[in-house]
């Protein structure tokens, strides 16, 4: 072994590290070559599970995400802006209101429920059934945890007799719901 050091020159040196090398090469070589197969077979059998699962999870993201989006009581505190925002929305436009909240009525441990009751600022004030149709359906429709769970709802002329087809305006007051988590 001493002479084979002994008589070693620079074109030896470079063959016995390009030998050592190719050794290092081939033995990773050789594992990187089994993982790609194993990849590979998971791949043709696993993929062919996972892609209906993968886009059924996307449809379903998008589809929350844009309910997110399209969700305008975002807060728990925002009820009454939210109310007073549908109010003068197109095609509703009740005006001013005059918002009442109750107490919050514990549902369940952890969650409340929060009681808004709504009327125009003016009690003579009259509407067509259609606007108060329009402001309700919206307060609901806008928001999923906003319910109407009263509605009265008066004819606006004190003065019709039994016989006398009224004019179609209308006096109302309506109390919402809103489910929230209770605050800790």
């Amino acid at each position: 072994m001493k002479a084979f050091f002994k008589s070693l020159n620079l074109a030896r040196g470079i063959i016995l590290l390009s030998l050592l090398g190719t050794a290092v090469l081939l033995w990773t070589g050789l594992q990187h070559a089994s993982r790609l197969s194993e990849l590979k077979r998971n791949y043709s059998t696993d993929v062919v599970k996972l892609a209906p699962q993968l886009a059924q999870l996307a449809r379903k993201h998008s589809q929350l995400s844009d309910n997110l989006k399209g969700e305008n009581l975002q807060g728990e505190a925002e009820i009454q802006s939210y109310i007073y925002k549908v109010g003068t929305m197109d095609r509703v436009e009740v005006g001013n209101l005059v918002l009442n909240p109750a107490l919050p009525d514990p549902f369940t441990k952890g969650i409340v429920d929060k009681k808004v009751n709504i009327r125009p600022d003016n009690r003579e004030r009259s509407f067509a059934r259609t606007t108060i149709a329009n402001f309700l359906y919206t307060l609901e429709q806008q928001s999923r945890r906003v319910k109407v769970t009263m509605l009265k709802i008066e004819n606006a002329d004190k003065r019709v007799k039994p016989q006398e087809i009224p004019k179609d305006m209308w006096t109302f007051e309506a109390e919402v719901t809103s489910r929230q988590r209770s605050e800790p």
